[in-house]
């Protein structure tokens, strides 16, 4: 949602105190020494006055910006180039401004959606006081999940006159946080008017409403008229460990009475939490929307949290409740170091800045085998003698001799067919490997054949609401591990895959839906082991945001029951990050509403994310990665993605199914309910040349990216670019205040021509960077073309 900007001094949300995993990012200018006369890598509209450089007076070094409003009925604004974020990062900006004359002058913080417009729910400001001399201004808020870029703003209101002086702004960051909420904004569609996962009970009611809001589109009003009783919300339980500080967070906006609390509740293995365990704080009275903070030490025998939103007994009223948010002492700060593997541009967790830039989603190449039905859009596999309906959600492996096995599901179970090239495959048998369908397939890097005990390939499979996991020594003979008990709670879909982290462990994304209806939207969970029976418990990781569920609305505009939802996901290693690949489930009806989303009937398509730890997932693209296909087409309906990327020489491979028609759908829902029925699955490749996933596409003027700091193992840097007939690419490397490293500025590299797929990038001659002095970052100047991944290795 986006309109006119927020009145000067509305301040949304208070400076947020930050803790020492605080890290600065860089504004570009930040004291405007860049130029003496021209305020540069700022954005000035200055219809209602002026904007300039100063030498008098200044707070640090030898300029200052000077802003005059001459204008009642307009303003003067300077912006900052645009900073990328990620979710639930929070920024804290920093200002020096000195007033001159009369009243003029603000600090603004701003987030922008992938589209480019402005989250005005979510702008913060404060204004310039009448004291004399130089004041320090302060202005923070956190990310919202629809954010991909901020902005620093010093503004002068329509109303306002006079003149400012403004000098040395910088922006402080926290990385998102350890722990996250699920639907902690209430965005989540599903079981609207509810607010699912959150339970809810009591005389009153909780419900979610458009307005007011404090971000997003939606927020929680919980009304209590009823002194005898009460009325709570409770979120879903988050893991913890003993020990670690928990400060819970909440805006309010108090609409009649004075009702309500924010608790912190921990709780023991068996969910109980006595007394101690649980802290609160109450609403006050006060206009616009409030904040509320509560800290609590989690008990050395905790092992989840809970949040509610409470309505005491005694109190009536209504309340509107948003954006309940977590921090702990177990948060890490940004993380420097960076390894010798690809470092891809599909999520923004190293990228500081870029300007003249955009965004382009690669949309993979099909390679199919020619001799089947839709070959030439990508089908591998359809169906067969007893897998009529074979469908993915599972996973392509290579062995050492160059074979390759696909294991995949099917009504039966796992079925398993070998290629020797990728492309034509051949059935393994006549029936399944085994009766339990995969979900995915994580390859054990330490299997070691001598060891009768060891197992090389290790899967999940749903069976009543919860995980079962099984292994095989060569992907054929399986076995049930934890004595055919189950080892995760869950669903129906999940992924599992190898993360090569942290000592090695295996990762399981899954659903995690409430044990009973209403049962909320499909969401992300993710989950570690060392062993595949013994897991960490589930921790939300990634859901659909406000800017997903816009576009299926858009799509959808007449049907009330429009939502976006993340139907499953895969997260695979791919040199320096994890990608995933989100099951995108288009939802727009639902004939089971509160009750078993199995008939829930849209379709899906598959995007991109990319994560650091697979638990904080950056999406700052939201475009398809499988071109979008004829209604006629096989792969119209519903898209389902593997657990797998395989590196081919210099091409990527992804496997991927899909359903003909929408999920949901039977031939006599067409054409009321649905377009098309369900139909039955294929499995098709996708291909990109090597770390070709997404890029930065230069303007007509040109662009540059610059990195975060970065602390390399490597000293030589090598670029992926398509910089087309005629441009040029020259790469800086920066110390960690933004300074030209000497003998590597931009001037200083030869410049990077033509298309490929690694460049030793090179300074005067020299082919590394130094080894002291760091950490540094890296801004890459294109004139034009793709820039598509760097490495330092």
């Amino acid at each position: 949602m986006v309109g006119a900007l927020a009145a000067p001094g509305t301040e949304y949300e208070r400076p947020v105190p930050l803790a020492d995993w605080t890290g600065t990012r860089l504004v570009a200018n930040a004291g405007f020494e860049a130029s003496p006369s021209a305020v540069s890598q700022w954005e000035v509209t200055a219809t209602g006055g002026s904007a300039a450089v100063t030498t008098s007076p200044v707070h640090g070094g030898a300029n200052a910006l000077r802003v005059t409003d001459t204008a009642s009925d307009d303003g003067v604004s300077v912006r900052s180039g645009r900073l990328a974020v990620v979710p639930g990062e929070t920024l804290t900006a920093h200002a020096f401004a000195q007033r001159v004359d009369q009243t003029a002058g603000s600090l603004y913080l701003e987030y922008w959606r992938p589209d480019g417009s402005r989250i005005d729910e979510a702008v913060v400001s404060t204004n310039v006081t009448s004291a004399t001399g130089w004041q320090a201004l302060t202005v923070g808020a956190v990310a919202p999940d629809d954010a991909v870029t901020a902005t620093v703003l010093v503004y002068s209101a329509q109303a306002a006159l006079g003149t400012t002086v403004w000098d040395d702004v910088t922006l402080d960051s926290a990385p998102p946080p350890a722990r996250r909420v699920p639907n902690s904004s209430f965005e989540d569609l599903h079981d609207t008017p509810l607010p699912s996962p959150w339970a809810v009970s009591g005389s009153g009611t909780a419900q979610l409403v458009t307005s007011p809001v404090h971000t997003g589109n939606r927020a929680l009003r919980m009304v209590d008229n009823n002194a005898d009783a009460g009325e709570t919300a409770l979120a879903k339980a988050i893991p913890v460990t003993g020990g670690e500080t928990l400060t819970a967070t909440a805006w309010y906006q108090i609409s009649s009475g004075l009702t309500g609390s924010l608790y912190l509740e921990y709780r023991k293995a068996d969910g109980s939490s006595p007394d101690t365990y649980k802290t609160s704080v109450n609403v006050t009275s006060g206009t616009g929307w409030r904040k509320l903070t509560v800290s609590k030490v989690a008990p050395s025998d905790a092992t989840s949290v809970t949040l509610r939103l409470y309505s005491a007994l005694t109190t009536t009223g209504t309340t509107v409740w948003d954006d309940v948010t977590i921090r702990s002492t177990a948060d890490a700060r940004y993380a420097e170091a960076v390894g010798t593997g690809s470092v891809l541009f599909v999520g923004d967790q190293r990228v500081e800045s870029y300007t003249g830039m955009t965004r382009q989603v690669v949309r993979g190449t099909p390679k199919g085998d020619p001799a089947l039905t839709d070959g030439a859009t990508g089908v591998v596999l359809g169906g067969g003698t007893w897998d009529a309906n074979p469908r993915f959600g599972g996973a392509v492996l290579r062995d050492p001799d160059g074979t390759y096995r696909m294991w995949y599901n099917s009504a039966a179970g796992t079925g398993l067919a070998t290629s020797t090239d990728g492309v034509k495959w051949t059935r393994y048998g006549t029936g399944p490997v085994s009766g339990h369908g995969p979900s995915g397939i994580a390859e054990n890097p330490r299997y070691d054949p001598s060891n009768a005990s060891s197992m090389r390939f290790y899967t999940l499979y749903p069976k009543n609401g919860l995980y079962y996991a099984m292994a095989s020594r060569d992907g054929i003979t399986w076995a049930d591990l934890n004595g055919g008990n189950s080892v995760l709670p869950g669903f129906d879909v999940a992924n599992v895959s190898w993360d090569p982290t942290n000592g090695g462990r295996f990762a399981a994304l899954t659903k995690q839906y409430p044990t009973g209806s209403p049962y909320g939207a499909r969401t992300v969970y993710t989950s570690f082991s060392t062993d595949f029976v013994h897991w960490t418990a589930p921790r939300f990781a990634l859901a659909p945001d406000a800017f997903d569920h816009e576009k299926v609305v858009a799509r959808y505009p007449s049907r009330p029951a429009a939502s976006s939802e993340i139907y499953g996901m895969a997260g695979m290693r791919y040199g320096e990050q994890f990608i995933g690949v989100p099951w995108m489930f288009d939802v727009h009806e639902r004939p089971n509403a509160l009750g078993n989303p199995g008939d829930d009937v849209g379709r899906a398509h598959l995007e991109l994310t990319a994560s650091q730890d697979l638990l904080n997932w950056s999406r700052p693209a939201r475009d398809a990665i499988v071109t979008e296909p004829a209604q006629s087409a096989w792969n119209w309906g519903f898209q389902v993605g593997g657990s797998s990327l395989l590196t081919v020489g210099d091409e990527v491979r992804y496997y991927y199914g899909s359903f003909a028609g929408e999920h949901g759908c039977d031939a006599t829902d067409v054409p009321s309910l649905c377009a098309k029925a369900m139909g039955n699955s294929k499995i098709a490749l996708l291909t990109w040349k090597r770390d070709r996933f997404e890029a930065f596409r230069a303007g007509s003027g040109g662009g540059s990216v610059t990195t975060r700091t970065l602390a390399p193992t490597g000293t030589r840097v090598t670029v992926n670019a398509n910089l087309g007939s005629s441009g040029q690419l020259r790469v800086a490397l920066l110390d960690s205040a933004g300074n030209p490293v000497s003998g590597y500025a931009a001037a200083d590299a030869t410049p990077v021509t033509g298309d490929t797929l690694g460049t030793v990038v090179s300074w005067g001659g020299r082919t590394t960077i130094p080894t002291t002095g760091g950490p540094f970052r890296l801004q890459f100047q294109l004139t034009s073309g793709d820039l598509y991944s760097y490495s330092i290795s």
